[in-house]
């Protein structure tokens, strides 16, 4: 038996000051105010930390330095485990050929299958058909559209566990993509896109339920001069999306704000609220270090990447940088902050009933944060991480 107590806890209904959590065999099996810790149960004393579920995020490619998935699935899943994300899935990037992408695709599959990634709930696929307009070196490895020669194959390479998939909605013009991902039950989301909102709309119809990185790599139906009619604008895939009540919308909170304007980011939270936004941090690789470059360059801010084109390339962070910049962009709650980093993802993607809250019967996930919302310690299905 293990008790943390004198915990800030952030438990579903809210945060609960003094609380104790107590855990066994990699479960919870109880959390509160006035729980009692059992003789002999090994105890640790939070001392007034805040302590909330494991951090889940849905849109991960590497660790924000020299791996990806692709190459270092044990040390991606290892360095974000670090940081408080105790549930991932492994993004496949569409920047690889059809057979590159499989073969990837079956080596990642089969260290999930080996339990080498145990924090790793499965694989998910962004792309690879995406409109060759959007996305960073999107124009590379194009392809036409969907094709169930390409996709048939990578849904048997996971045995139909799939974290989600994400296409352009405009790609899929038959609309034969979208019908066999609701057929399949697989998790579907939309994104690098210049699709219309009928376009939208009919996939949130076929079964989309997530928004892959809302506003980065949108566009708008009527071109990228479409502001010239009104001076804005018009009719954007990002505004398309967030008239979908059906939508949870994921967003990169970078420190500066370039991936989602701090504007546009708090409209997101004041529309969607906590219960449809999802914090990921779309985390790849990255072979520069920014300490090399003085502060005014682009390439010096810490959370960002840049490709070789110097084009905006994913991210650098982690869930627990991204939790404190969501908090300075936006304001939100502790509370509210834990469900976009864990419980709403957690659900958007259908794991919701074994991580996601401090909830009995539940993985038993902590995150141990300090006053100032630095990551002190993390648990992991019972068991502490060791740094």
């Amino acid at each position: 038996m293990n008790a943390i107590i004198n915990a800030k806890a952030v438990l579903p209904g809210g945060v609960v000051d003094n609380a104790t959590i107590l855990y066994e065999h990699g479960r919870i099996l109880a959390a509160g105010k006035n729980v009692e810790v059992p003789a002999g149960a090994q105890v640790l004393d939070a001392k007034g930390m805040w302590v909330g579920p494991g951090f889940v995020d849905i849109h991960i490619h590497g660790d924000g330095g020299k791996w990806r998935w692709e190459t270092g699935p044990e040390q991606t899943a290892r360095h974000h485990l670090r940081h408080g994300t105790t549930t991932m899935v492994a993004t496949m990037s569409y920047g690889q050929t059809p057979d590159s992408l499989l073969e990837k695709t079956k080596n990642v599959q089969e260290k999930i299958d080996a339990g080498l990634l145990p924090n790793v709930y499965a694989v998910a696929f962004e792309g690879p058909f995406i409109n060759p307009q959007r996305g960073a070196n999107s124009k590379a490895f194009a392809r036409p559209g969907p094709n169930p020669a390409e996709y048939l194959p990578l849904y048997e390479a996971t045995r139909g566990k799939i974290g989600q998939w994400m296409y352009a909605p405009e790609m899929d013009v038959d609309g034969s993509f979208g019908d066999f991902l609701r057929e399949k039950g697989i998790t579907t989301a939309i994104g690098h896109s210049n699709a219309s909102p009928a376009q939208v709309r009919t996939a949130v119809d076929k079964g989309a339920t997530i928004t892959t990185h809302l506003y980065d790599a949108m566009g708008c139906c009527h071109g990228n001069d479409s502001w010239k009619h009104t001076g804005t604008i018009q009719e954007s895939m990002a505004a398309s999306c967030l008239v979908c009540s059906e939508l949870t919308y994921e967003i990169i909170p970078d420190s500066r704000g370039v991936h989602v304007k701090p504007t546009d980011m708090l409209l997101a939270f004041k529309i969607a609220g906590p219960d449809r936004i999802a914090i990921i941090t779309d985390s790849t690789i990255c072979n520069y270090d920014p300490a090399d470059y003085p502060a005014d360059h682009f390439r010096s801010t810490i959370d960002l990447n840049y490709n070789e084109m110097e084009e905006l390339s994913g991210s650098r962070l982690t869930m627990d940088l991204a939790f404190v910049n969501f908090m300075k962009h936006t304001g939100a709650s502790v509370s509210d902050l834990f469900r976009m980093t864990s419980t709403t993802p957690a659900r958007a993607i259908g794991v919701d009933k074994e991580v996601g809250s401090i909830v009995p019967g539940k993985q038993a996930n902590f995150v141990l944060l300090d006053a100032d919302f630095k990551l002190q310690q993390v648990i992991f299905r019972g068991e502490v991480v060791a740094d």
